[in-house]
């Protein structure tokens, strides 16, 4: 089953668990009924309760009595849609008050901590839902790393599977504290903050060695705004935890108690969500640049970069040229089978020969044959690399179904030139070369931002749902 129509089976899997878990709580929140488990009377004694109700055409009380443990146990069964409040009488005198209200479906809730029989029944969906995006995002991610399909798609995956998996652990750890359906919320809204606050101090760290790492690009790259992203990130990141504090300051001040607990849940969730997508973003890249190709290349790509002014290539680019080589003479003792080279990268203003003719001269210069290597010369971005070098591969070879390619590059671009190929229809795998730390960290947030761009419109469908979800699961809350 491929990725589409597992998403759709999801969507129709949780979409009857939410109708089927709705029909049911209908259905048996008709009667409710309460059991004070804070009362504790003496069976032996003549203790009498019983029940009054300061309106009597809301609902009805159905039994009352005591149980073997001494708890007062009280049913009801819905008439009408209204309020009414039910006081507890022991031995005749008023011992407890507590509202109901029944809506328009005859659902009973009891306003004291937001009962109604079956919550537990939605509690459980809830989980289970959660527990099927994370089976599907799981497996798709899996899937995507066994058979190298490393994309945007991916990263997204992965974080969401974490994400889930996160609120999942921390629900049902908390789920034995848990007596009614305001307290599984107030858990569930606080497993955002939770998260988000523990994350903190590893994701400030991450943020800040990456704006570090951009500090030594901009020194040996000078100013790009790609070369800023690091800094950018880890000012965002502190910028939102201050959000969240001030936030949580307006709650102990008390001011404008469920608009700032709407804030404080809402931006707390997105932090969680946004730093399980870095996570998963770092260690797709991590799981790209160590995936090992396999020996039945027709084609290897190499990825250009800047040459020195005599025309030779400097260190980072003589090391894609090394990790190809270095293939291609493996495949050849394990296989016997040779792979041609497509050294890719046009002519800079600033560069007496083009990239791919630079790569040409030192490819010859290890003793392979002109025939053996396909310029391509043309392209001035990793994009155009991958588009340009497909193009002289179909001119070469005809076509470029059922072409195997590898494409070379330095370990913290591999992650890019598999979303490019897969762009472009190559059935390709990366070929690591190892270059200066920096580099890395910084990919990972070219890549963060990529993902942010590339699935905007599903990850915008999830940062919806989570706002909604904190509207709706506060706007109960305001209900006790």
């Amino acid at each position: 089953m491929n990725t589409k129509r597992r998403i759709i089976v999801l969507v129709i899997l949780v979409t009857a668990i939410i109708l089927g878990v709705l029909t049911y709580t209908m259905v048996e929140g008709k009667t409710y009924t309460e059991r004070f488990e804070n009362i504790g009377l003496d069976r032996s004694s003549d203790n009498k309760v019983s029940v009054t109700l300061d309106r009597e055409d809301i609902v009805e009380v159905t039994d009352c009595y005591v149980d073997d443990e001494g708890h007062p146990v009280i049913s009801f069964s819905s008439l009408n849609e209204g309020d009414v409040t039910a006081t507890l009488v022991v031995n005749g005198n008023p011992y407890y008050h507590f509202p109901l209200r029944v809506n328009y479906f005859g659902t009973i809730f009891s306003l004291v901590g937001l009962k109604f029989d079956g919550y537990v029944a939605v509690e459980i969906s809830v989980i289970g839902c959660l527990g099927l995006i994370v089976l599907v995002a799981a497996y798709s991610f899996v899937e995507s790393v066994v058979k190298s399909r490393f994309s945007y798609s991916m990263v997204a995956f992965g974080g969401v599977a974490l994400f889930c998996a996160a609120l999942i652990t921390v629900t049902v750890y908390k789920m034995q504290w848990m007596n009614s359906f305001v307290g599984f919320l107030e858990n569930s809204f606080l497993t955002g903050v939770l998260f988000a606050i523990v994350s903190a101090p590893f994701v400030l760290a991450l943020c800040a060695a990456i704006a570090f790492s951009n500090i030594w690009l901009l020194r040996h790259e000078g100013f790009r705004p790609q070369n800023m992203l690091g800094i950018v990130l880890g000012v965002f990141w502190f910028l939102a935890l201050i959000v969240m504090a001030y936030v949580i300051s307006l709650l102990t001040d008390g001011l404008d108690y469920h608009v700032s607990k709407n804030i404080l849940y809402t931006v707390a969730y997105l932090i969680s969500f946004m730093a399980c997508m870095l996570l998963s973003t770092v260690i797709c890249s991590f799981l790209a640049s160590k995936r090992r190709p396999q020996y039945d290349k027709d084609y290897l790509i190499i990825l250009g970069c800047c040459i020195r002014s005599d025309g030779t290539p400097t260190p980072i680019l003589k090391g894609r040229i090394d990790a190809a080589v270095r293939f291609e003479r493996e495949q050849f003792a394990a296989t016997g089978k040779h792979a041609k080279f497509v050294p890719s990268g046009g002519q800079g203003s600033d560069e007496v020969i083009s990239e791919s003719e630079s790569m040409a001269r030192y490819l010859m210069e290890q003793g392979y044959p002109a025939e053996q290597i396909v310029k391509e010369d043309k392209s001035v971005n990793t994009d155009q690399n991958i588009r340009f070098s497909r193009n002289r591969i179909i001119a070469d070879a005809g076509t470029a179904d059922g072409v195997k390619v590898g494409i070379a590059t330095t370990n913290y671009h591999i992650f890019r030139s598999y979303i490019l190929a897969d762009k472009y229809g190559l059935d390709a795998q990366g070929i690591s070369a190892k270059t200066k730390w920096y580099f890395f960290p910084n990919a990972f947030l070219r890549e963060f931002a990529g993902l942010l761009v590339a699935e905007k419109w599903k990850i915008l469908i999830i940062i919806g749902a989570i706002v909604g979800a904190m509207l709706i699961g506060n706007s109960l809350l305001s209900m006790v």
